[in-house]
């Protein structure tokens, strides 16, 4: 095995640090919000942590599994991707999404068809599966500039019928479902089509945004565990597989070596980020589901996985050094990077830099002659 790094020192954070767009990073949590939490309750049974998908309730002899996420990235597909985002966090514990509630923020200037547009999406996704929309709450706001939707997603399960993801062991092989970049390909293509068709095609667009399709994990999630093998799972959303990656290995203590020959991409996705010049490796990934196991009982679980129709594969191992958590190919080793922020975000600023460009030139054509 190769040496690992050194896990670098940490600062005391300075309350005046300016914070990126995405995720709040591993040291900020620990420190400012996993501190402050109210009461300890012995019914809480998985409570916030790096990595951790979703809580875990005790009622009576069973859990509720709670999730909540926000999509703030996507104007198009906000009301599919909030309940499919919600529900990808339930399955990673293996138990099926069963209510969603929701909180929808409009911008002011919004008409009454941008609710009914949203409410139709989640309509139809939470149908898909099978998932009651039980609650939530709507307003106008002059505070924010596009519409927010916060789900909030429970699943239900006998005691000690769910797996964690600080499960996981050195040893472990690592298995990754479909491809990489799913849920940021689908939005770049669905947000960015007007500026970036004729760079890419009608081709890449069209597949990008057909890739909304598979922003589901639910299949998967439930098809591993009930394989009997999975010691841990986990749905790479910001940060992408590689901010993934780090999160499954930040829960259980562990490092990894990830063969990033294997990483399956696909052809839109990778037309994408090479367009606008983003890491793929870094791209929000809801759609595709990381699931750790035994070596042995590797191809078991790929096969369970393969039996739902979604493609699956080993894409690398766990080990004993939390420190060490690298990339190989054939050209070599190197490190595995954390993610500072979500690559998506840069996208969306080129995008939206490209859309004020021709704006631009559009009102500099039209000016009258002088």
């Amino acid at each position: 095995m190769a040496q690992g790094w050194c896990a670098p020192r940490r600062r005391p954070i300075k309350e005046s640090l300016e914070l990126l767009h995405g995720k709040l990073p591993p040291d900020v949590l620990e420190r400012l919000v996993f501190n402050h939490l109210g009461k300890i309750d012995p019914d809480v049974v998985l409570g916030p942590g790096t990595g951790r998908d979703a809580a875990l309730l005790r009622v009576g002899n069973m859990v509720l599994v709670a999730s909540t996420d926000p999509i703030t990235g996507s104007i198009e597909d906000v009301g599919w991707l909030s309940v499919h985002v919600n529900a990808n966090d339930v399955a990673a514990f293996g138990v099926a999404p069963r209510w969603f509630f929701l909180s929808i923020m409009l911008p002011s200037g919004n008409k009454a068809s941008s609710i009914g547009r949203i409410m139709e999406q989640v309509d139809e996704a939470a149908k898909s599966l099978n998932v009651s929309v039980a609650g939530g709450h709507t307003e106008v706001t002059p505070s924010i500039d596009r519409p927010i939707v916060a789900g909030f997603m429970l699943g239900l399960a006998r005691q000690g019928q769910y797996v964690v993801p600080s499960g996981a062991r050195p040893g472990d092989s690592i298995v990754l479902t479909k491809t990489i970049g799913i849920e940021g390909t689908a939005i770049i293509a669905a947000e960015g089509a007007p500026m970036l068709v004729e760079r890419v095609g009608r081709k890449v667009i069209s597949e990008g945004r057909s890739l909304r399709s598979q922003i589901s994990v639910v299949r998967e999630g439930l098809a591993a565990f009930q394989s009997g093998h999975v010691t841990g799972m986990h749905d790479p959303t910001e940060g992408g597989v590689a901010g993934g990656v780090h999160e499954l290995c930040d829960s259980s203590e562990v490092g990894c070596e990830i063969d990033s020959d294997t990483l399956p991409i696909h052809p839109s996705t990778e037309a994408l980020c090479q367009e606008l010049g983003i890491n793929v490796l870094e791209l929000i990934s809801s759609g595709c589901m990381l699931i750790t196991c035994d070596p042995e009982h590797a191809n078991d679980v790929v096969s369970a996985v393969q039996s739902t129709g979604v493609a699956a594969r080993v894409i690398g191992t766990l080990v004993s050094d939390p420190a060490h958590r690298v990339l190989t190919s054939r050209k070599g080793l190197r490190r595995l990077p954390r993610p500072k922020t979500d690559a998506l975000w840069g996208a969306l600023r080129k995008i939206e830099d490209a859309r004020n460009h021709a704006r631009g030139r559009s009102r500099h054509r039209s000016r009258p002659p002088q």
